[in-house]
């Protein structure tokens, strides 16, 4: 088998108010080579990058399992492999570094089976490893994708073109913040209003990029769904999230869990992530900006 190497992008999600709904995809990537064996092998992931002192280096890997599940689920025994893993995307900070691993993972079965899954299959097993769709859309189509989940487990997703004129800045902590936990700090219920509050801004969202106005972004990226809820976690973030008049700026919101902050803006991306790290380091944190650009592509298999 010749070697293969499958790459996916890193990702943010929610967006503010697109909670489960909708994520862009990030030019950070997870790389993984792939060298088919004759016989297994204990410790069948060799890795580099972030996680890679923390990560399982055999089967129990979220690469490997999500390849084991497609099996599973299709019937199919898999011949052993190696992995090289190359990984660029922080682990446990709110890019998808988890999504990246499942479509990393449904690609290996690909390649050791031989079987394409085709997409439908390839969102609908990645939501059900992930539990979401958010992460795992733009992990696999790049961009920005709008996603739901049906009852019977399919994934239904829409792509669309990114203003080229919005650019990404994300500042990254020094701290992990597990989705588990994340998720087990937001509220049981929500009033009608606050329902009302965040549809309405989720469709302005979309809306305001399709027309350009990028002026109403500031208001299209508010939430009180999960953000709220996860201050109390991210030192700082309120105050980050009220962030306005920065020249440049159209928007900020908590990428994916969390604890990544996500500023959308057109210039003066610089100072930009400088004012939120300093953000942070007002509350004794340590973080890094970095300034992405978007993945128009998504997974990319050779």
């Amino acid at each position: 088998m010749q070697m293969i190497e499958i790459t996916v992008p890193a990702s943010t999600a929610n967006l503010g108010p697109g909670f489960d709904t909708q994520g862009l995809a990030l030019q950070l990537y997870l790389k993984v080579k792939i060298e088919q064996l004759d016989s297994p092998v204990d410790q069948c992931i060799v890795l580099s990058g972030e996680g890679a002192s923390e990560l399982p280096r055999t089967k129990d890997n979220l690469i490997y399992r999500s390849a084991l599940f497609a099996a599973e689920q299709e019937g199919v025994l898999l011949p052993p492999a190696r992995l090289y893993v190359e990984n660029e995307i922080p682990i446990a900070r709110g890019l998808g570094s988890s999504s990246a691993a499942i479509i990393a993972g449904l690609s290996l079965f690909e390649a050791l089976s031989g079987m394409e899954l085709g997409q439908e299959k390839l969102l609908k097993y990645g939501a059900q490893i992930e539990g979401h769709a958010d992460n795992i859309a733009p992990a696999l189509m790049g961009g920005l994708v709008t996603t739901c989940l049906l009852p019977c487990k399919r994934v239904l997703a829409v792509k669309q073109d990114w203003p080229e004129e919005i650019k990404a800045v994300v500042v990254i902590p020094d701290f992990q913040l597990s989705t588990a936990e994340a998720r087990a700090a937001l509220p049981t219920s929500l009033s009608r209003q606050d329902v009302i509050y965040n549809i309405q801004r989720v469709a302005l969202f979309g809306a305001a990029l399709r027309a350009k106005r990028f002026d109403y972004l500031s208001e299209a990226m508010k939430d009180r769904l999960h953000q709220p809820a996860r201050q109390a976690l991210v030192p700082g973030l309120e105050e980050i999230l009220n962030l306005s008049g920065v020249d440049g700026l159209l928007a900020v919101a908590l990428s994916g869990a969390g604890p990544t902050v996500l500023a959308l803006a057109t210039h003066n991306l610089g100072n930009i992530g400088e004012l939120i790290a300093e953000k942070f380091a007002r509350r004794g944190i340590k973080s890094e900006a970095r300034q992405l650009a978007i993945d128009k592509i998504g997974r990319v298999r050779k």
